[in-house]
């Protein structure tokens, strides 16, 4: 084939191409063609036709929140917001409907940072040796007297399985092993009043019930487990904290719902 033929095959290509891009800007740009009780809709399949929104800012704090609305950089209408506690670790700052598809734009969401636990299923509990249970108690929860009960009891335990127990269903009587030859018997008493990190470091963390169980035995060495058993009611006490920090510290004419 001669350059020329070349030439002119290119030129025939590039300028498909370029009917192409027009034709595709064209069916972009000609969407509206249908409107229904003052709302617009893409032509053809009826999909609404939103209006823009811009992408939320994201933070780990409640006072996040609190230094957005009260600084308001973005000049949002403050009467027009709500402040949305969707869950324990979870607070969205929303419009409230807006446009022709009564949108809800979300301007900032922030997100607790919470660790992660060492909780165990009731039916199926998973055992954690004290060399790692021991440090999880130390840094995930918040200073008590049934904390230090457990701790102390988990650090006395003999991390080779010298362990017996007498379980009463409320109560564990552990026989553990001091040195080689010794033991002493302790009364683990349950359910024990825990205070994990579950929810904003601006409020109290929520008192939850939880089972404090151990077991061992020479082959498996010695085990620590915590179980749950509140039924979940901590988490109403974490959304009543949530709530009440927010409408003591946001400005007073935003809504707060929890």
């Amino acid at each position: 084939m001669s350059s020329t033929n070349i030439e002119k095959s290119i030129e025939i290509l590039l300028q498909a191409g370029k009917d192409i891009a027009a034709a595709d800007v064209e069916r972009k740009t000609a969407f509206i063609s249908h409107t229904h009780e003052g709302r617009p809709y893409y032509k053809g399949d009826w999909k609404a036709l939103m209006e823009p929104e811009a992408k939320p800012l994201f933070v780990n704090t409640l006072s996040g929140i609190a230094r957005y609305l009260t600084d308001n950089p973005d000049g949002l209408d403050l009467n027009a917001l709500l402040v949305h506690v969707d869950d324990y670790q979870t607070v969205t700052v929303r419009s409230v409907p807006t446009g022709p598809h009564k949108q809800r734009p979300t301007f900032m969401q922030a997100k607790a940072l919470i660790p992660e636990h060492l909780f165990s299923d009731p039916v199926r509990p998973r055992y954690y040796p004290p060399q790692v249970f021991i440090p999880y108690l130390q840094s995930c929860f918040v200073e008590n007297e049934d904390l230090k009960a457990a701790i102390d009891v988990c650090s006395n335990m003999d991390v080779e399985g010298g362990v017996s127990q007498a379980d009463d269903g409320l109560s564990q009587k552990v026989a553990v092993r001091k040195g080689v030859v010794t033991r002493s018997e302790v009364k683990v008493p349950n359910p024990v009043v825990l205070y994990p990190f579950s929810t904003f470091i601006e409020i109290d963390q929520p008192a939850r019930k939880m089972v404090l169980r151990l077991a061992g035995n020479l082959d498996e060495g010695s085990g620590c487990a915590l179980i749950e058993a509140d039924g979940g009611a901590w988490k109403i006490s974490a959304l009543s904290a949530i709530e009440a920090w927010l409408k003591n510290n946001l400005p007073e004419t935003v809504k707060v719902i929890a």
